[in-house]
């Protein structure tokens, strides 16, 4: 007997003011046709203080249904028992919520029900909406049963309550089924509005995804049944990519539709095992139970089913997408960690051609590693584990060096020396940290050219995060040692990478416009490896173009390259630019620059990276060809 059946049964009704409050008329079970019996009296009170506590409604009108058995047919044969069916939102169907007494084919025969005019007797009286009998279950083992329609607070069909094989099964009394009609609406508005506060927790509104906290609470419960090499589990990272370009040109509204889009077709993309959901702005995520191969699958799936554009307003927007795939166990069982492996991979699905990466690459492992001394930076920039080299860039005619880029290297107690590739992107991440940073390099590189003599005064470039140069802040302290010193400010190369252009500020536009008004140059880098915005390229007062590394190295093999740079060259001389190659290596190259008119160049040819204690003998060396 359930905690609200025992408090029914073992206790009188009572009022507010303590005293029993006894109806009028016969209290005897099964024959209820006072309104304020005192059984009903308490099954009511018992329930509302059940649905107050937040009791699964499921054990509530379990408890009604065993109340309401023993009150109505408290002789009843072994098997009999009553129910509670809930009518599906098509409402098509019922199918069973909660039960007390059935068992074997009768509770089999209450699965799911169809509603219509004919059939058993749930069924019909949620089609016509009044007290239907009938025989319920197989024919061999047919059980007399009566069903009442239930209705929700509104008087809609919401379900129906089932009497199988209770003797006699007659009409329910008046009382009884208002009593169980109010609470049954009652049981379902506290449902709704629990459904409700879910949706509001665990469901994003955009998309009508699971959310964040749905998607840690998921992956929390699959690891607690236990994930092994029998029943793998892969997570799956998702971002946009250029999804910022949306809501900057075309507006947040746009982007907001293009979001549901995209989790539309997430969800058709992906099978019935696999949980997907928001995780925040352009960041989607799933949970597969499969291992690496499978999960890989499912991501050409995705990519596949976003492949086609989206048409918004007459606008066709392209969707690409990177994902990342982390498996456990194969590499790595704990739950946070596989999330971080997962981040990983998808920000080196970036770089890939198919936009899919795996945690099992090397290249994944290794960041792994180098982000778990994320926090160090600080120290480490401190400290002086974090120093300059500085790579020689020379005139492709005379050979002779006209300037050097300075590079950072990490010298890390166990990882070893790391160059920017493997920690400038989460320094970038955290935008304290790029400030810190980049605070650090100005401060570095003006110690380096107040060392030098005047005769080995040559310009130095510097890469910094487009970011941190939303105001002059950053350069300010810069700038005022660079006057104490009496050094030009021409001396300072500021470098911005060519995919930079596609989101820049305007702030940033104008900081770089007052920078070049005080003397400092700035330079178009990875000029060919992405998107280059050729309306900001003619806005900014760039003073050269770095021709990527890529183009560079493949233009003594393949003849197109060579026409590329040519076309380069062109363009640089219209716009009045000088040019510079990255990454020489081979004589071959350098012939073929020069006789291009590339005028400057830098890489592996010309020699390594120096400490800052060479850079004067590196200034006086003149590079000879062949």
């Amino acid at each position: 007997m359930g905690r609200h059946e025992r408090q029914i049964f073992d206790r009188p009704a009572a009022s507010r003011s303590g005293a029993v409050r006894l109806a009028r008329g016969d209290d005897r079970p099964g024959s209820m046709t006072a309104p304020a019996s005192p059984s009903l009296v308490a099954l009511e009170r018992d329930t509302l203080q059940a649905l107050v506590d937040g009791d699964p409604i499921e054990t509530i009108l379990r408890d009604v249904a065993r109340v309401v058995g023993r009150l109505h047919a408290p002789s009843s044969s072994p098997g009999a028992g009553v129910a509670f069916l809930r009518l599906d939102e098509s409402g098509a169907s019922l199918s069973l919520l909660a039960q007390s007494g059935l068992q074997g084919p009768g509770l089999d025969a209450l699965g799911t029900i169809r509603v219509g005019p004919a059939g058993p007797p749930p069924g019909v009286a949620a089609f016509t909406n009044a007290p239907a009998a009938g025989p319920l279950g197989p024919p061999q083992q047919p059980m007399a049963a009566i069903a009442e329609p239930l209705t929700d607070d509104d008087g809609r069909i919401a379900g129906a309550l089932v009497l199988a094989g209770l003797s006699p099964p007659d009409d329910m009394p008046e009382a009884l089924r208002q009593t169980v009609g109010r609470l049954f609406a009652l049981a379902l508005r506290r449902d709704r509005r629990d459904r409700e506060v879910q949706d509001l927790i665990y469901r994003d509104p955009l998309t009508g995804l699971p959310n964040r906290r749905c998607f840690e609470e998921r992956l929390a419960e699959t690891f607690a049944r236990g994930v092994d090499a029998a029943s793998p589990v892969s997570v799956l990272f998702m971002d946009l990519d250029e999804f910022k370009k949306v809501n900057d040109t075309l507006g947040h509204e746009f982007g907001d539709l293009l979001l549901a889009i995209v989790g539309s077709r997430l969800r058709r993309a992906l099978s019935t095992d696999a949980f997907v959901a928001r995780l925040g702005g352009d960041e989607f995520g799933a949970i597969v139970a499969a291992d690496a191969g499978t999960a890989t699958a499912a991501a050409g799936r995705i990519t596949r089913a976003l492949k086609e554009p989206a048409m918004l307003r007459g606008y066709r927007l392209p969707i690409y997408c990177s994902i990342g795939i982390a498996t456990c166990p194969d590499h790595e069982s704990d739950p946070a960690l596989l999330k971080r492996l997962a981040d990983m991979a998808m920000y080196y699905a970036k770089q890939s051609a198919t936009g899919i990466a795996s945690a099992a690459t090397p290249e994944v492992r290794r960041a792994m590693s180098i982000s778990a001394v994320e926090f160090d930076i600080p120290a480490a920039l401190q400290s002086d584990q974090i120093g300059l080299v500085f790579q020689p860039r020379v005139n492709l005619v005379s050979g002779r060096v006209t300037g050097f880029e300075a590079l950072a290297r990490w010298n890390h107690p166990t990882l070893g020396v790391l160059s920017p590739s493997h920690f400038i992107p989460w320094v970038e991440r955290r935008p304290d940290l790029a400030v810190k940073y980049t605070e650090w390099l100005l401060r570095s590189l003006t110690d380096t050219l107040i060392r030098l003599p005047r005769d080995a005064l040559v310009p130095i470039s510097i890469n910094i995060p487009v970011a941190v140069m939303q105001s002059d802040a950053v350069f300010t302290a810069m700038l005022g040692r660079m006057a104490e010193a009496g050094l030009p400010l021409s001396l300072l190369r500021i470098e911005i990478v060519e995919r930079a252009l596609t989101r820049m500020p305007a702030e940033v536009e104008a900081v770089v416009e007052r920078m070049v008004g005080l003397g400092i140059t700035f330079e178009l880098d990875d000029f060919g490896s992405g998107e280059a915005n050729l309306a900001a390229l003619s806005r900014l007062p760039f003073s050269a173009i770095k021709i990527a590394g890529e183009i560079v190295q493949t233009v003594a093999t393949e003849p197109r390259c060579e026409r590329l740079i040519d076309g380069v060259a062109r363009f640089a001389e219209t716009f009045g630019v000088s040019l510079c190659a990255e990454h020489v290596e081979s004589q071959a190259q350098w012939d073929i620059l020069r006789r291009l008119g590339v005028e400057q160049g830098q890489g592996y040819l010309f020699g390594q990276a120096v400490p800052t204690a060479d850079v004067v003998a590196a200034v006086r060396t003149v590079h000879r060809g062949a």
